[in-house]
């Protein structure tokens, strides 16, 4: 491209706009991958960092790309939608998407007990179980999640977690079936780790969503789960019906 006219900024914009947008279409750039940083697509195309920041620009307000604070530039994930379709399963929605489901579990720990969790939980253990889980789709990370159970469950601190089911796992070694849960969400603020973990600006708004597992009845709850979610990757729908 070349740039020796004022009069044609515009023109030469929309040239990089369609060349960016063609490459994420073709897969040379794939859903969540980075851009090259501004400096960068200055010396591959030859033109003005003003119209490399107007392509950008345009492709952000188009919903092609996101812009994330501190990280740089990058292709709209895929969104992968939960439903009351999919059960409330992660491993569900990302099959139904063609994804392959991935969990890596990154602490298994016995920590002081914390009044909320047990009120929850209705026990009064002094200390409870905690699990923390990286949910991916395929490379895409998607959840932090944190599991916290009551004592009675330690046998899940020797057992093989990784890229396991915790309901089988539950179910096989358990011998508990959930059977249902209650979800509660609001919005919570991105700390360090979570940041790390999701690749997003720390403070970065996520769903924060509370989830209580049970097994016979609402009654019986078997563990709290905790989920961040960077949901611009991953939503949940819920539906109801009137009448």
């Amino acid at each position: 491209m070349s740039e020796t006219d004022d009069r044609y900024a515009l023109t030469l914009q929309e040239q990089l706009r369609a060349d960016l947008l063609q490459k994420i279409e073709n897969g040379s750039y794939a859903p969540g991958d980075q851009l090259p940083s501004e400096s960068e697509l200055v010396e591959a195309y030859g033109v003005s960092r003003v119209t490399v920041r107007a392509a950008l620009r345009m492709l952000v307000d188009e919903g092609v790309l996101v812009k994330r604070r501190g990280k740089g530039t990058f292709v709209r994930p895929t969104t992968l939608v939960e439903s009351a379709l999919t059960s409330g399963s992660f491993t569900e929605t990302c099959l139904e998407m063609g994804l392959e489901p991935a969990t890596h579990v990154f602490r298994t720990r016995e920590i002081p007990a914390d009044p909320a969790i047990t009120s929850i939980l209705g026990c009064d253990d002094e200390a409870l179980i905690e699990i923390r889980r990286l949910r991916m789709a395929g490379a895409m990370p998607c959840i932090v999640e944190h599991d916290y159970f009551p004592l009675r469950y330690r046998f899940l601190m020797q057992t093989e977690l990784e890229n396991r089911s915790l309901f089988e796992i539950l179910k096989d070694e358990g011998g508990r079936s959930v059977c249902g849960f209650e979800d509660r969400f609001r919005i919570a603020r991105a700390d360090a780790e979570s940041a790390e973990l999701l690749g997003v600006a720390e403070g970065e708004p996520l769903l924060e969503v509370l989830e209580t597992v049970y097994g016979n009845d609402a009654s019986d709850i078997i563990y709290v789960n905790r989920q961040l979610i960077a949901s611009e990757r991953y939503l949940y729908v819920v539906r109801s019906r009137k009448g």
